[in-house]
């Protein structure tokens, strides 16, 4: 899984591949719902949406044309955070809402 660095206040997100931070241009970014802020990736996107005490990272993950695998974390609101996701992080669509695969 990959690792990623987001900084809310520059609006920039990078992705750590061996020992290298990649960041994602600009011309990858995207105004996504809600008022997110959001990244295209080479296998799916990234948005993250600010509340007032927290940063919602909303991740899907496309394998393969028909795998999808959808995740989301809160993370604290600092300038900058470094995370993960893991497969407690899943969610599914249930009757219209996002739901954790794992609860």
């Amino acid at each position: 899984m990959l690792k990623f660095r987001y900084h809310y206040l520059l609006n920039t997100l990078a992705y750590q591949q061996g020992e290298y931070w990649n960041e994602i241009p600009e011309s990858r970014q995207f105004q996504g719902h809600f008022g997110s802020q959001g990244f295209m990736l080479e296998n799916g996107w990234v948005s993250f949406t600010l509340y007032e005490k927290k940063i919602r990272a909303f991740y899907k993950d496309q394998e393969a044309p028909t795998w999808i695998t959808y995740y989301r974390k809160d993370l604290p609101r600092q300038n900058e955070v470094i995370f993960t996701f893991t497969a407690k992080d899943e969610v599914e669509k249930i009757n219209g809402k996002w739901r954790s695969k794992h609860a």
